[in-house]
């Protein structure tokens, strides 16, 4: 049996790019591994050098809107400890999952520097 409701099943975020222009991007839970992906499939970003390991800090995010529950693992922790930029509210998007948790959010891009 088919579950034909998840044609139907999308989210969205607000992504705020690093030119400051703003994007609503839709997209299907888990269609892609993690946000990082998301922007540089979908927004054309060039983030995300190191390709999702958590070490470079390239696709350095602010959660401007929502909340995030899960913890932050140790490379992420290290990676933005590193970064001149980091503020309270900084994660790293190759570390943030395209599930149903960040329907609604808005994300800012804030790179490595």
């Amino acid at each position: 049996m088919s579950d034909t409701s998840s044609k139907h099943d999308c989210c969205s975020i607000t992504v705020i790019l690093l030119n400051g222009q703003e994007r609503v991007v839709q997209f299907r839970p888990h269609a892609y591994n993690n946000l990082m992906e998301l922007i540089v499939n979908e927004l054309y970003e060039d983030i995300g050098d190191c390709k999702g390991h958590a070490w470079c800090g390239t696709c350095h995010v602010q959660i401007v809107s929502g909340e995030l529950t899960e913890e932050m693992n140790r490379d992420e922790t290290m990676t933005l400890e590193n970064l001149p930029n980091t503020i309270t509210s900084s994660r790293l998007a190759c570390q943030i999952m395209t599930d149903e948790l960040i329907d609604t959010m808005v994300f800012r891009v804030l790179g490595d520097v």
